[in-house]
């Protein structure tokens, strides 16, 4: 086991209702975002980012990208080696409880990304418009999301990421049935890939399933 993920095993001994689903240290439940901790290993020997973690999982082909989560910790670097590995872990427990674990507990739906991107109101990032209007669907905005799409040259999305926008945004307008089912696939997809299955909440977990 690497020592980023014994340090975040000895880390969940120490926080209740945490999970470790491969590298990340998962706050529970899960209901369409992720929310946790993660390990970012530096140019330096033995040095690493610690990171809290949100990211909606209704987004096609996602890689676990940071764009929404926050360096802890003033971008200090951590040591984490075999020795001392205890009293490491006890540190950095004291860095993410109570005041960044209560943050990510209370993050757990789309409404609550939303107001947690607040501050990037106007922000003309594609991958982040994309993901604003995908966070409106879930809420039911389904004009609102249609609208901020139709303001995006969608054609200069990263290949990966148009093959599947695009016709999402066709299906809104003319198959609504087969976009809420793409997007289901896509959360479905994103659950599966980093392992997070068995921290769905009963009723998310049920609906992303069928």
């Amino acid at each position: 086991m690497s020592i980023k993920l014994k340090t975040l095993r000895l880390i969940q001994r120490r926080l209740k209702g945490t999970q470790l689903c491969k590298d990340v240290l998962v706050v529970l439940p899960t209901e369409h975002i992720l929310r946790g901790f993660l390990f970012d290993r530096t140019l330096s020997k033995d040095m690493y980012y610690l990171w809290r973690v949100i990211t909606p999982l209704y987004t096609p082909a996602n890689r676990l990208y940071l764009e929404y989560s926050k360096r802890l910790s003033k971008s200090e670097y951590f040591r984490l080696t075999r020795e001392g590995l205890d009293e490491t872990a006890e540190r950095i427990v004291s860095i993410m409880s109570p005041g960044h674990l209560s943050y990510l507990r209370r993050v757990r739906g789309p409404k609550e990304f939303l107001k947690h991107v607040g501050w990037m109101a106007g922000n003309t990032m594609l991958n982040f418009r994309v993901d604003l209007a995908l966070t409106h669907y879930m809420l039911g905005n389904v004009d609102r999301c249609i609208k901020i799409l139709e303001r995006l040259p969608l054609e200069e999305l990263p290949l990966p990421f148009r093959v599947h926008i695009v016709p999402f945004f066709a299906e809104l307008r003319t198959r609504p049935a087969a976009a809420a089912a793409r997007l289901q696939a896509w959360e479905r997809e994103n659950v599966e890939r980093l392992g997070l299955t068995k921290t769905m909440s009963g009723e998310v977990g049920g609906k992303i399933r069928t």
